[in-house]
């Protein structure tokens, strides 16, 4: 019987495989895959480069089957003699020139030159100057198929270097910096391999070191610890990982595997925790650009938010910051990819650290858009995958299933349908239906896991639906009210079902009534607010991440459904008892982002402008009137300098303008100017008017403070029925009386003729004429034919 750690020497079912490293990719594949991160756009980086998913055909088992099985023998009567009707035998091969000759492949001749230097480098400086020659030349060739034809025919080479490198694990006779230069080497010459030469070069490795190293021995003295050095730096797991594989699995070794596995999740773990690191500090970077346009968004139109936001990425220090976390995405991703067959393999025999390793990193995968994809891939293959499913149940616990749902697969699920949304592109909803659905369908079907399966059927039905009309607003009600009740998991299901039933609705739903239907019942409760700005989240990461010039149209539904959620915050007071205004900010910056990414690209006239414009119109003033609250950046958080250089870039503001519009838009005049109907050029002509400035005093040396509060100007233009440009007008010619102003809404002797009053009985007459009375003659006059307009009401509602 064979127990504890030498467990690992048996050899469970094979699993499935995992999907191939995203850099090798097939030519099946359609689509590149899409850039994008987070709800303000974080990997929009022009300049890295990242190759489209593709999906691997599982490896064939290894089996002593013969490769053709031989006829049986007849019983009826002597055998046919060759040339005679009815003889099965060996045939004679076509010779050259017959039909059906198929002659050897001939190799390359660059690669024929790349093998010859590898074998002189090896001659003339042994291990190390060949494993680097073997980089060096796989570099070159650029191609998996001639990086693996390299090293078939380097095999002879390599396998010298690997006994040099195994005898001196054994003897402790080559030093760590030899150990080390030349593993790096190899290591980077198997991720440039494809699946052949990988196998080839780990192979030959794993055999050297068990011809080498006594059983039962983990004494690999100074090679290991070059891998462990390695290890530091993230570099290592692809060699590292397949050695440690075939020492257990195929040639006995378990020791000294588990010595080299240790440095293969070090790696791994390493790249992880940089990762992570990295996006955090982009995290900050995307809510400083979020408040800077939730702030200013008032006085620019959409395509200034655009510009902005390109403006914004376009500076170094941020662009920087971007790409370094893209970076370090696309690390985790290949490094993980590329041993992840032999952790789960070895996780699935219940090794520990591979268990702990994958989960935690496809865990960090999760949280990236254009990698979630193969964080949901993996989850599907522990559903398929019994010996893996279970022995991480034993590591974790019976809640197992829980925990995968909650950390793993939540967070996965809207950003890889974000990204599908995004790489279907023109193809709208059919595309991505089919590419979201490919990426779940490993968890659609009970096999390892038992409630999740479920969830993911129910999901996939919901979706279907909505497309046809049949998903009621009695059912999204339903959800609804039992959505403090649902799991992570449950609520990110929802989220899916929505937005992407939602996307690219078709017109005959669009327009009609069952749109709004839906719209009512998501819009009228703190539930549905939240799960409204998780569906503009996940929608806002596609518009980031693709090119919505051909199909930004697409995303009008879901706009219309931020517009009215925003809105219904501002009408029902038990939305704002119920709902935070940090949720609400974060809704209302996913819909400015996604705003600017669509504005540019839709008719110029009929209802898709009309959706656009009311969805930037109720999103900033929002914004606008929590920034006039409690809620907000402070102006000692916010970047001036940044601002500044970008308003400078963008619009042509000088200093003082830019001082102006900051100060004016954190007091939330740009908010209440909007409610009153000016466009956003007519907002920041007026904020950031010098001379004189309207709502801010200068001491002559181009320094602005705020001064005076124009709302009770802006509040006694609604109440003589004053809005867009006839308020523009007149707040151009007067908007220094604001001093007057004051005196007619907090007059404390004319309570019959109060504001308060007027908006009580529905009756302004008696508050005009006692603002008459009250104001300049020049102010009044210019009031005066407005006495019998019909008041704005609506104003006073927000």
């Amino acid at each position: 019987m064979i127990d504890g750690p030498n467990r690992r020497n048996i050899r469970p079912p094979p699993p499935p495989p995992p999907p191939a490293p995203k850099r090798e990719t097939q030519p099946q594949q359609v689509a590149n895959k899409p850039r994008g991160f987070s709800p303000a756009s974080a990997f929009e980086s022009p300049t890295s480069k990242r190759a489209p998913v593709a999906l691997t055909t599982p490896f064939a088992a290894r089996t002593d089957t013969p490769a053709f099985t031989p006829a049986a023998a007849r019983t009826d009567g002597p055998a046919p003699a060759p040339g005679q009707h009815g003889f099965v035998g060996q045939t004679a091969a076509p010779a050259p020139g017959d039909p059906g000759f198929v002659g050897p492949v001939a190799t390359p001749p660059e690669v024929l030159e790349a093998s010859r230097e590898v074998e002189q480098a090896y001659a003339s400086g042994g291990a190390e100057a060949a494993a680097e020659e073997l980089r060096e030349q796989a570099e070159e060739l650029d191609d998996p198929a001639k990086v693996d034809a390299l090293i078939s025919s380097s095999q002879e080479t390599i396998d010298r270097l690997s006994t040099d490198l195994a005898n001196g694990a054994r003897e402790n006779s080559v030093d760590q910096d030899t150990n080390r230069e030349a593993l790096r080497d190899l290591d980077a010459t198997m991720n440039l391999a494809g699946e052949a030469g990988k196998d080839r070069v780990a192979t030959s490795i794993a055999q050297k070191l068990a011809d080498a190293i006594p059983a039962g021995s983990d004494q690999l003295w100074q090679f290991d610890d070059a891998l462990g050095e390695l290890a530091e730096d993230g570099i290592g797991s692809t060699l590292s990982a397949r050695v440690a594989e075939k020492l257990i699995n195929d040639f006995g070794r378990v020791e000294a595997g588990n010595a080299l596995l240790n440095t293969s999740t070090d790696a791994i773990n390493e790249v992880r925790a940089d990762y992570e690191a990295k996006a955090e500090d982009l995290s900050k970077v995307e809510q400083r650009l979020n408040e800077e346009l939730g702030q200013l968004g008032p006085a620019l139109t959409p395509e200034e938010v655009e510009a902005y936001k390109e403006a914004f990425w376009e500076r170094p220090e941020n662009a920087q910051i971007r790409d370094e976390a893209l970076a370090a995405g696309d690390k985790l991703s290949e490094t993980l990819a590329a041993s992840t067959e032999q952790l789960e393999a070895l996780a699935a025999q219940g090794d520990t650290d591979a268990q702990k390793t994958l989960f935690e990193s496809y865990s960090a995968l999760a949280k990236t858009p254009n990698h979630a994809d193969e964080a949901l891939l993996f989850a599907g293959r522990i559903n398929q995958n019994a010996g893996l499913a279970n022995a991480l149940r034993g590591e974790y616990g019976e809640d197992f299933e829980k925990k995968l749902a909650d950390e793993l697969i939540a967070p996965a699920v809207g950003n890889a349908q974000a990204e599908a949304i995004a790489e279907a592109g023109e193809g709208g909803f059919d595309a991505a239906m089919e590419k979201f659905a490919s990426l779940v369908s490993g968890l659609e079907t009970a096999q390892s896991l038992h409630d999740i399966p479920g969830d993911f059927r129910q999901m996939m039905d919901d979706i279907r639906a909505i497309r046809a009309g049949t998903y009621s607003p009695d059912q999204a009600q339903d959800l609804l009210n039992s959505w403090d009740d649902k799991s992570p998991l449950g609520k990110s299901l929802a989220v899916a079902t929505f937005g992407l039933g939602l996307y690219d609705l078709p017109s005959q739903l669009a327009e009609g009534e069952y749109l709004e239907a839906l719209k009512n019942t998501l819009t009228t409760s703190a539930a549905g607010i939240e799960l409204t700005s998780g569906i503009l989240s996940t929608i806002g990461k596609a518009g980031a991440a693709a090119d919505v010039a051909k199909f930004g149209a697409k995303f009008l539904p879901i706009l219309g459904l931020g517009a009215d959620a925003i809105q219904a915050y501002q009408d029902i007071q038990a939305l704002r008892d119920g709902v935070s205004p940090g949720d609400i900010f974060n809704l209302a910056g996913s819909v400015v982002s996604l705003v600017g990414d669509v504005a540019g690209f839709i008719p110029v006239a009929g209802t898709a402008v009309d959706v656009v414009a009311t969805v930037l119109g109720e999103t900033l003033r929002l914004v606008g009137g929590l920034l006039n609250g409690d809620f907000g950046p402070d102006l000692e958080d916010f970047d001036l300098g940044e601002v500044r250089d970008i308003l400078h870039e963008t619009l042509g503001l000088s200093d003082a303008e830019v001082q102006l519009l900051v100060a004016n838009t954190k007091n939330g005049y740009g908010e209440r100017l909007q409610e009153l109907g000016l466009e956003p050029e007519q907002i920041r002509e007026l904020l950031t008017q010098t001379e004189p400035p309207l709502f801010a005093f200068s001491g002559g040396l181009g320094d602005y403070v705020p001064f005076g509060n124009p709302n009770p100007m802006f509040e006694t233009l609604a109440a003589f029925g004053l809005s867009g440009d006839e308020a523009f007008r007149f707040i151009q010619e007067h908007g220094d009386a604001l001093a007057a102003f004051e005196t007619v809404i907090a007059d404390p002797y004319n309570a019959e003729a109060s504001l308060g009053n007027a908006l009580a009985s529905g009756d302004f007459s008696a508050f005009r004429e006692h603002a008459l009375d009250v104001l300049p003659d020049d102010v009044a006059d210019a009031l005066r034919p407005y006495l019998n307009a019909t008041p704005d009401t609506e104003y006073f509602e927000n």
